[in-house]
């Protein structure tokens, strides 16, 4: 009796083990049922169909426009096959059943195909889109499946400390032309180991172009954006430049610019720059002219009256008809000419439209120029200039004829720089790439403003873009140039870290 209790204990206990075995066998080989594409007005969805539950979600690589993930679910289909023989000089035919791993599906308006291919136990999908996506994926219980969300509009900010105090955003979104994005780097002025400074390769002489990468090389900045509009033919630097508490150019049209003071304090504001030059005659002092000069290291044709150019502009400057040059060195006026003027190390040379300048001054005549700002800068230790406004007070602002900025700019997707200030009080600084379908469209300047309200930035301006716009950081390039080669600019604006 015990010996035929013990015989069925011991073949209940295999048809038990039998039946885990195969229930485990089956589990593991989980098969897909189906893979569909559903899509609305916001996502394209994958909906792939499941014999069970995935265990884990899988996870991703990607490129631009490919997805590529697994999971632990095979994909068998059966297919009839016609098979063409000839047996004995007749030809004959039959159907046999083969089985596929491997299979595609049509694209909807944003994913072009879905294609998979499994193996002994995993599947293998490759998902090619029109453009770069975040990818979600959901677990479906019942009926098992896994969704695969692809959002086609999207606003998605990933974010990595290079720095105490420096943080890179990688900002992502999409619009009606296609995807848009942005590198961000954001400052935290508060913190004492971050100055800032304007850069230039050659702070001597402000008509010359080089790489930004150069320019932060040379200065050993750990970061750094392009600033000025320049002329593109001679690099000299259009509008505000302010270094070392000195002005280097005084302001175009009075254009916007953004200034630090020595406590890193920023004024973000039109600014127009005055000088006021006053001429002496004789030993007793006596005064006999006072006029208005307008323009400093500025090209003749944007000032009105009377530029005044030192020798950071140039050598020499080349007159050109109707123009008169009054040449200063140590406060003294040594020659008054309609020719080429050199440019004195220890001094300038006034440039006039009006030639009645010269009936009022002569040669060894004193002269003294007192420059004023407007708002007060004389605080102001390193400044930039750009245009127009992109955000003030929190809104959207584009003065694009105040600043007389060409109305087409305002609609142009392009590349652009801006730097601003965010609510948090810490600066911003940001590249948008353009021109990189596929990758980004770039941006015009009332989307580059809302753009930037995104990012919750309270005051911002608009920079030199286009194929200017050039973010470093860690001595590499951290955004996609529209060219493709890096462009020589006038200068930019430095940040560094004391370690």
């Amino acid at each position: 009796m015990k010996k035929i209790k013990a015989l069925i204990f011991i073949i209940l206990y295999f048809i038990f083990s039998f039946q885990i075995a195969i229930f485990a066998q089956t589990k593991d080989l989980n098969k897909i049922t189906s893979v569909r594409l559903l899509q609305d007005k916001n996502n394209s969805r994958i909906i792939i169909g499941l014999k069970y539950p995935l265990e884990n979600l899988p996870t991703h690589m990607a490129t631009l426009e490919t997805v590529f993930f697994d999971i632990d679910a095979v994909y068998v289909e059966t297919r009839k096959q016609e098979v063409r023989k000839r047996r004995h000089g007749k030809r004959e035919e039959k159907n046999q059943n083969i089985q596929v791993n491997h299979s595609e599906i049509a694209s909807d308006e944003f994913i072009n195909n879905v294609k998979w291919s499994s193996d002994s136990d995993k599947t293998k999908f490759e998902v090619k889109r029109q453009y770069y996506s975040p990818v979600n994926f959901v677990n479906q219980e019942q009926p098992p499946a896994l969704l695969v969300e692809l959002p086609k509009y999207y606003f998605n900010k990933e974010s990595y400390k290079l720095k105490p105090g420096i943080t890179r955003h990688l900002v992502r979104t999409v619009n009606d032309r296609g995807p848009v994005a942005a590198n961000v780097l954001e400052v935290d002025l508060s913190n004492e180991n971050i100055s800032i400074k304007v850069g230039l390769l050659d702070k001597k002489k402000i008509k010359s172009k080089s790489k930004l990468t150069d320019i932060v090389k040379s200065e050993m900045a750990f970061a750094g954006i392009n600033a000025n509009y320049f002329d593109v033919k001679v690099g000299n630097p259009l509008g505000t430049l302010i270094t070392d508490g000195a002005w280097l150019t005084g302001p175009v049209y009075d254009r916007v610019a953004i200034g630090f003071s020595q406590d890193k304090k920023v004024l973000i504001d039109q600014v127009m720059l005055t000088g006021n030059a006053m001429v002496y005659r004789g030993f007793r002092r006596k005064k006999v002219a006072n006029f208005e000069i307008d323009g400093l290291n500025t090209p003749p044709h944007l000032y009105k009256k009377i530029g005044l150019f030192t020798s950071n502009w140039d050598e020499e400057f080349d007159l050109t008809e109707g123009k008169i040059a009054v040449i200063v060195r140590d406060g003294s006026i040594k020659k008054i000419t309609k020719d080429s003027a050199e440019i004195p190390p220890d001094g300038f040379v006034l440039i006039s439209n009006d030639e009645d300048i010269a009936t009022s001054i002569r040669k060894r005549d004193r002269i003294k120029v007192d420059w004023s700002s407007t708002p007060d800068w004389s605080g102001v230790a390193e400044a930039v200039s750009g245009g127009p406004y992109l955000i003030m007070d929190g809104q959207v602002y584009l003065d694009l004829s105040n600043q007389k900025f060409k109305f087409a700019k305002k609609d142009t997707y392009a590349p652009r720089s801006a730097i601003g200030i965010g609510k948090n009080g810490n600066l911003f600084l940001i590249a948008l790439d353009g021109r990189n379908n596929g990758y980004s469209v770039g941006l015009s300047l009332n989307d580059l403003a809302e753009f930037l309200i995104k990012l919750d930035l309270k005051e911002a301006i608009n920079l030199d873009g286009g194929g200017s716009t050039t973010l470093v950081a860690n001595g590499e390039i951290i955004n996609k140039l529209s060219e493709h080669h890096e462009r020589k600019i006038s200068n930019g604006l430095l940040i560094f870290y004391k370690e």
